[in-house]
């Protein structure tokens, strides 16, 4: 044990010491210590929350006016996912959690930080509390699915499937995941009977006798150990497929356990091998360009850290930008492919919009219709109708653009919807001061600076309309 972790097996001594007293603020400070020290260790975080939600009596909300005094965190939160910050964003959710730790998008976004991070553990358990308070969030239920799935825990994975496609019946991912892991679940299943059926059958058999001199010489060789059926999930999948090539369910099992592995390149070919065994296939075609954008992903995150890291050179910087621009271009093809494969998909279509949509694209007239669609979505539709008067607004179509975001202001509130509820009312308020209305204009940057003081440049906008006001007088 080095001294880190006998620091936070001390902190966490004292901690339970404290828990007799149920002085719950000292427990909190010495299990916030110990996870501090060993950020890996489960338990000093479930000891935390559990001792943080006994300082707040149970009441299930937290802290006073604690939505008030999240608002601050979950800006930090923002800055944390867009700089893929993960650090940052453990620490934002740790925050916000000592608020309230009944709060169901800390712990998605603990859980999402954790993982990055490979911590998996708390990744899992943070997760699970996730779903557990939220039970009907889509996004919530399906991240935990692909996490559990990755791990082969097929039951509870399939139960997440289950319920996104309940919230979202239109949801064609879901339905697809879960007809995979059926598939993943026999062949999990036949593996097993293959490996304890082999397993009895070398019971019988003479191990052949190898000498001293004969070991030596295949370690120097560089012999590889046989491995018995069961031992290795991918050497049990690649004598599978020995066995039976034409089945295709077992070339993406494997192509799944490698981009669990983050072994993408093994993954590609996996599928390639599936594709040209059926050529037509979309869904197989749908995999590999999910492959394709995790490596993209990953090769980006890694040039946007050495760019970082090096700032003065402008070619790291280039490189990442290039990496970014070429991760989008191949989101919006995997995007489009899912939308022709499952045209009912509403979500997939408001993020093919969001793409579309976005600065480095701004194809505008391409977003609106799938946003238009996609607003059909209850769960999704306050969210499309921002993004869609958004996208009128920029093909200046203003009065259509001040049509959806004064519908969409009607159900917004800065609490549960922060960055919606701003960029809607500061761009209601800069379609108002194009058309001359000074009265509303003062009225949308009024909302805004209530609640962000430093949000774009409303401030001066604010300050400008004075003048307007003296002409119109």
């Amino acid at each position: 044990m080095n001294e880190r972790e006998k620091g936070a097996a001390e902190w966490y001594r004292k901690g339970t010491e404290a828990m007799g007293h149920q002085n719950w603020q000292y427990c909190v400070e010495c299990f916030t210590n110990a996870t501090r020290l060993a950020p890996e260790n489960l338990l000093y975080r479930q000891a935390r929350i559990g001792c943080l939600r006994k300082s707040y009596g149970d009441n299930g909300s937290g802290a006073r006016m604690a939505g008030v005094r999240l608002v601050a965190v979950k800006g930090k939160i923002k800055k944390a996912r867009m700089s893929k910050d993960w650090k940052a964003l453990e620490a934002a959710a740790e925050e916000g959690l000592s608020v309230n730790p009944w709060d169901a998008q800390l712990f998605f976004e603990l859980g999402t930080a954790t993982e990055e991070q490979e911590n998996m553990d708390v990744a899992r358990y943070a997760l699970e509390r996730a779903v557990e308070i939220d039970r009907n969030n889509a996004e919530y239920n399906r991240r935990l699915g692909y996490f559990l799935f990755e791990r082969r825990d097929y039951k509870p994975a399939r139960a997440c499937f289950e319920r996104v496609y309940k919230i979202e019946p239109t949801d064609g991912e879901a339905r697809s995941m879960m007809g995979r892991i059926d598939a993943a679940t026999v062949l999990d299943r036949k593996g097993l009977e293959e490996a304890e059926s082999t397993r009895d059958a070398m019971v019988e058999q003479k191990e052949e006798p190898v000498n001293a001199y004969e070991a030596d010489r295949r370690a120097r060789r560089g012999t590889p150990t046989a491995q018995a059926p069961g031992e290795s999930a991918e050497a049990d999948l690649i004598h599978a497929i020995r066995k039976d090539p034409d089945n295709l369910g077992l070339y993406l099992k494997l192509a799944d356990f490698y981009k669990a592995q983050r072994q993408f390149g093994k993954a590609s070919d996996q599928l390639e091998k599936a594709i040209e065994r059926a050529p037509n296939n979309g869904e197989i075609r749908e995999l590999q360009l999910e492959i394709a954008v995790a490596q993209l992903r990953e090769d980006a995150a890694v040039a946007e850290r050495r760019a970082q890291a090096n700032p003065d050179k402008e070619r790291l910087a280039e490189k990442a930008r290039e990496l970014t621009q070429l991760v989008l271009s191949k989101e919006i093809e995997l995007l489009t492919l899912g939308v022709e494969l499952n045209p009912t998909d509403l979500r997939k279509k408001f993020e093919l919009a969001k793409r579309y949509a976005s600065r480095h694209v701004k194809e505008f007239s391409k977003a609106i219709p799938l946003l238009q669609q996609a607003s059909a979505n209850p769960n999704i539709k306050l969210d499309a109708t921002v993004l869609l008067g958004e996208c009128f607004a920029r093909e200046g179509r203003n009065d259509l653009a001040r049509r959806q975001l004064e519908k969409a202001i009607e159900s917004l509130n800065f609490q549960d919807h922060p960055n919606a509820f701003r960029s809607s009312h500061y761009l209601l308020g800069r379609l108002y001061q194009a058309a001359g209305n000074a009265d509303k204009a003062e009225e949308h940057y009024g909302e805004v600076l209530a609640v962000d003081y430093e949000y774009r440049d409303v401030l001066k906008r604010m300050e400008s309309l004075g003048d307007t006001s003296n002409d119109d007088e």
